[in-house]
């Protein structure tokens, strides 16, 4: 009996403290939601736990970044509507040896451009009409016109070609400069002769300088958007409906990584031509790398940011000016110059003729020197021409 009632005892204990525990729990968490201030640390809970309208509230961030799909959607909508009728094909056709046969065939090329005048003015790039012994443009809606090359500039990669029409719908050059990585753009050409072709992408960097062959495009634009053969020659478009670019090349082999020529190059190059006929790049004459503590401590001097110069190219206006190899520039005009990069854009900005004053740093001396330099014209790339440009010339001789 006594172990009976010790174990009903228990019992009562256990289920005493199972039911004093829940009404405790209830009277507590009223206590808790009806003084929040006293228990601070629940107000986070209680306010995702409150009314089914503040649930609602919560909301807009998905519907926010789905709000902003159909605005940039509609944008490239109403750019491709825009400048799709301005974009023309190109096939330039020129003259090459066959070599298994040892004659001359006609080839073809396919490339873009863009109408920047209602009179037939056209936009494109140089290698796309080099050498191009007979250029068709073709239009919009279908009519090809026979093209002539008003101008060239091999340097910058752009070219003009005019077509006899008129009241052509055109397209506006916009500033490049007011670009900003991330900006979305819109490419249009003629990929592998897909006409009018439509991608969309970013831009991925600016001020790019890239080594083509033997020579250097500056100040190009970097994007994602992509860009395929017979992309060369269209426009880069930002959503404002401006043209801000020419496609102008990829990297082989990869991907994402297209280059087009800036719109304010364009307008230089275009002002050149249409005003002299030719277009003319301020040149220094030096071949150059940004100074690195490393590259100090090889040559064994003392570090200071600037660019070093590891050749001077005879009779250039640095040659003239005394620049030597092994000197430091570091400010033109009193600006400083701490890369590679900065100093082309500096030049670039002048025109052929400006005079500027170089600030250079030499070995061995304790202050720095300041040369004038009048800049040159940069000599164009030029391709080895046989006499009369006839392919059969290396193999046959045609006379004096």
């Amino acid at each position: 009996m006594e172990e009976m009632h010790q174990r009903n005892w228990l019992v009562g204990l256990i289920i005493g403290i199972i039911i004093g525990g829940i009404i405790g729990g209830i009277f507590g968490t009223y206590l808790v939601f009806q003084n929040p201030k006293l228990f601070p640390w629940t107000q986070k809970t209680i306010a995702l736990q409150s009314s089914p309208s503040q649930n609602t509230t919560s909301q807009p961030a998905t519907s926010t970044s789905n709000a902003t799909q159909p605005s940039i959607e509609l944008a490239v909508e109403n750019v491709v509507q825009k400048v799709s009728p301005a974009v023309v094909r190109i096939v330039s056709t020129k003259e090459v040896l066959d070599y298994f046969f040892l004659q001359v065939v006609p080839q073809q090329g396919l490339g873009s451009g863009v109408i920047i005048r209602p009179d037939g003015l056209i936009l494109t790039n140089n290698h796309v009409i080099e050498d191009a012994s007979k250029i068709e443009v073709t239009l919009s809606n279908g009519k090809t016109y026979k093209g002539k090359v008003v101008g060239a500039d091999p340097i910058s990669d752009v070219a003009l070609v005019k077509i006899n029409a008129n009241n052509l719908p055109y397209v506006e050059l916009g500033d490049s400069s007011k670009l900003k990585v991330g900006q979305f753009v819109v490419a249009i050409g003629n990929p592998y002769g897909l006409d009018h072709t439509v991608t969309v992408g970013v831009v991925s960097a600016l001020e790019r300088n890239i080594n083509v062959g033997n020579k250097t495009m500056h100040g190009v634009i970097q994007t994602d958007a992509a860009i395929n053969p017979g992309n060369s020659g269209g426009p880069l478009v930002s959503l404002d409906g401006k043209v801000i670019g020419i496609n102008t090349m990829i990297y082989e082999n990869a991907q994402g990584l297209g280059f087009a020529v800036s719109s304010n190059t364009c307008k230089k190059v275009i002002d050149s031509i249409l005003k002299n006929g030719k277009v003319e790049w301020p040149f220094l004459g030096v071949e150059v790398t940004t100074m690195t503590p490393e590259i100090a401590d090889q040559l064994h001097m003392k570090y200071r940011p600037g660019v070093l110069v590891a050749k001077v190219i005879k009779g250039s206006a640095a040659d003239k000016a005394g620049i030597k190899q092994g000197d430091i520039i570091v400010s033109i005009d009193g600006k400083p110059v701490k890369t590679s990069d900065e100093l082309i854009n500096i030049i670039r900005s002048h025109n052929v003729g400006d005079h500027i004053i170089v600030e250079i740093a030499r070995k061995g001396l304790s202050e720095t020197l300041r040369l004038e330099v009048i800049l040159q014209a940069q000599p164009v790339p030029q391709q080895k021409k046989n006499k009369n440009n006839n392919p059969l010339a290396p193999f046959f001789n045609f006379g004096p």
